[in-house]
């Protein structure tokens, strides 16, 4: 298992990394940059911090829904890395499907995984089209690469690319019908990120983003050369959404028990603010907490459903109910925006304008700081001010509008959400009920 440090000096390898119009000479020190390496190491340093013998949680194949509930209680506090990381893990649910193409995609595909977990390696997926990746040559060593991927999450600060097509592929687009692994300081591969890393000289100011911002990568491909031993799929377009598909699986499942963990957040939030601002009583308040409650408390059952009605994979995986997955994402995120805004208001103008952690500090200005923030005994300034800015951060800042596109967007947006917990809801046994409740005989 890797260390903190190993980790830090495992990355400056002289990838192509570029940030706000200039390439990133070394990602452990850029000032933006640092911020999600940082983020990183703090995972890689718990999980090799519990002593000889210790499991990294990433790398588990849960048999139970207990154990999937626990790692993904895990993968929720840890770096987005270590997310996307278990995701491809997921990948050898698909290598049988895989192996009726050519039982080498099978071979190879298990190999790249079993690397990943020997040398504790952080693997992103790079899935959406941003360019029509496609091969452009094929020799007898391996393919060429042309095109871009967007939306991969980590790219800048991750080991490896795990390449897969974005869902079914034509006959007549063969080529782009790949799936592969690729190492993020190959020759020919760029990385443009973006970052909500606060620009803030005193980042103090950002509870939230300071520490766990991460770069939402576009990836170019410029005659990109993959060697045929880290080629998964190439050209048969019937196993090309197969590889997204079961990726997804855990994308989805992360996206749905991180949702209920952030709306039972928002709720506390909520409730503390209130009281803080000495209002926990007024009627218009507890009607909004009311119903912020009631979708927290929904957000959480919809996710403890897609456990107890949780598969297992011919792997012998445990992975979480798809219909209840895709109803606690539709549902949770269409009242995303309502539920944000009760907390806002229940909050007050304090939200956007409450002075800094500096200004709060400052021995000039300290003591009015705290007399005028301070809201009654048991309530500092101090304390009214922390949660202040990070309801800020996480939901009125930059950070808080990545964060909330982003995760609205997991498995295609609301309308697709909607759609798929239609696909995967059991409707043959519902319509099977409605004719036994008319009394109509079974065709």
């Amino acid at each position: 298992m890797l260390t903190a440090e190993d980790y830090r000096q495992s990355i400056r390898d002289g990838r192509a990394s570029y940030l706000e119009g200039r390439r990133i000479q070394d990602p452990v020190t850029h000032p933006l940059l640092r911020v999600s390496v940082d983020w990183v190491a703090s995972t890689y340093e718990q999980t090799c911090s519990a002593g000889p013998g210790a499991r990294n949680p990433i790398f588990d194949q849960p048999a139970t829904p207990a154990e999937l509930d626990e790692q993904m209680n895990f993968l929720i506090e840890a770096d987005v890395t270590a997310a996307s990381t278990a995701g491809c893990m997921a990948l050898i649910n698909v290598a049988p499907r895989l192996a009726e193409a050519d039982p080498a995609y099978r071979d190879r595909l298990e190999r790249f995984l079993r690397r990943c977990r020997e040398d504790d390696l952080r693997v992103a997926a790079a899935v959406e089209d941003g360019g029509e990746l496609r091969v452009v040559r094929r020799t007898k060593d391996g393919i060429v690469l042309q095109g871009a991927k967007r939306h991969v999450l980590g790219a800048a600060v991750v080991h490896e690319l795990c390449v897969v097509p974005s869902g079914a592929v034509s006959e007549a687009d063969a080529d782009r019908a790949i799936a592969c692994a690729v190492p993020v300081d190959t020759p020919g591969l760029k990385i443009i990120s973006i970052t909500t890393a606060p620009r803030a000289e005193d980042p103090r100011h950002f509870p939230i983003s300071r520490e766990k911002s991460i770069p939402d990568c576009t990836v170019l491909f410029d005659e990109v050369f993959v060697p045929w031993d880290r080629v998964f799929l190439d050209g048969e377009v019937a196993y090309s959404a197969a590889l997204a598909d079961a990726l997804g699986t855990w994308e989805r499942a992360r996206a749905a028990a991180t949702l209920a963990d952030e709306a039972e957040l928002i709720f506390g939030l909520a409730q503390t603010i209130v009281e803080m601002n000495g209002v926990p009583d007024a009627a218009h308040i507890l009607d909004k907490l009311s119903k912020m409650a009631v979708w927290a408390s929904m957000c959480r059952a919809g996710w403890t459903a897609a456990l107890a009605y949780a598969e297992t994979t011919e792997s012998g995986m445990v992975v979480p109910a798809d219909a209840h997955v895709y109803a606690t994402m539709a549902y949770g995120r269409s009242l995303f925006n309502e539920m944000v805004s009760y907390l806002h208001d229940v909050s007050g103008a304090l939200l956007l304008t409450c002075p800094t952690v500096a200004d709060y500090e400052n021995p000039e200005t300290h003591a009015y700081m705290e007399k005028y923030l301070r809201t009654m005994d048991g309530v500092t300034g101090e304390d009214r001010m922390k949660i202040f800015h990070v309801i800020r951060d996480l939901t009125a800042d930059h950070y808080g509008g990545w964060a909330k596109i982003s995760n609205q967007m997991v498995g295609g947006g609301l309308h697709a959400q909607r759609m798929a917990t239609l696909r995967t809801f059991p409707s043959e046994a519902a319509k099977a009920r409605a004719r036994r409740v008319a009394r109509i005989p079974e065709q």
